[in-house]
C-alpha cells in the first residue's frame, strides 16, 4: 500500500480520537484546528518511520500527544486549558427529552472542565480510557507498566470524582 492510501486509511480510522486529543489540549477553536493540522502533518512526515512494533493507533496517539505537548509549550499565551465539547464526537445516547439532552451536555462539559484541571499525563491517560483503549495500549503510549496504568487510572477517577463534587 502506498503512503497516500495508508495515510487516508489511518486518518479515517483515527480522526475522532485525534480531534478529542486536540480538544483536551487546546481551548481556542482556531488554535485547535491548527493543532489538528499540525498533527496531520506530523503523521504524514512520520508515516515511513512506523515500524509496526505497536498498533498503528497507539503510534498515532503518541504523535498526537507529543505534537499537542509541543504546541502548548510553544504557545505564547499563558491560559488555562479548557476543552470545548463537540457533542458530535461524543456518541451521546439518543433521547427525546430536551431537558435530558441539556443535562447530559452540561454533565459532559463539567467532566471536560474537570479533566482539564488534571496534570498533562493524567489528561492523556483519561482521554485514552474514554477512547476505550486497553491498559496495555495505554502502557505502550505512556511508557508505564500495565499495572501502573491500572493504579494511575483508579487515582485519576478518584480525583475526577472529587473535582466533580466540588
Amino acid at each position: 500500500m502506498n503512503n497516500e492510501l495508508l495515510f487516508k486509511q489511518v486518518i479515517a480510522e483515527n480522526k475522532d480520537r485525534i480531534y478529542r486529543i486536540c480538544c483536551a489540549y487546546e481551548r481556542d477553536p482556531d488554535e485547535r484546528d491548527d493543532l489538528y493540522q499540525e498533527i496531520m502533518i506530523n503523521i504524514w512526515k512520520s508515516l515511513d518511520k512506523f515500524e509496526g512494533r505497536s498498533l498503528i493507533s497507539t503510534w498515532i496517539y503518541r504523535i498526537a500527544v507529543n505534537t499537542s505537548l509541543m504546541h502548548i509549550k510553544r504557545s505564547a499565551k499563558k491560559r488555562s486549558l479548557h476543552a470545548e465539547v463537540d457533542v458530535e464526537t461524543l456518541n451521546i445516547p439518543e433521547t427525546d427529552s430536551r431537558e435530558e439532552k441539556i443535562k447530559i451536555g452540561s454533565d459532559i462539559e463539567r467532566l471536560f472542565e474537570c479533566i482539564n484541571k488534571l496534570q498533562e499525563v493524567d489528561r492523556l491517560i483519561i482521554s485514552m480510557v474514554l477512547d476505550d483503549l486497553s491498559y496495555k495500549e495505554i502502557a505502550e503510549v505512556t511508557g508505564m507498566t500495565t499495572n501502573n496504568v491500572g493504579v494511575k487510572i483508579n487515582r485519576i477517577k478518584k480525583e475526577l470524582a472529587k473535582l466533580m463534587g466540588s
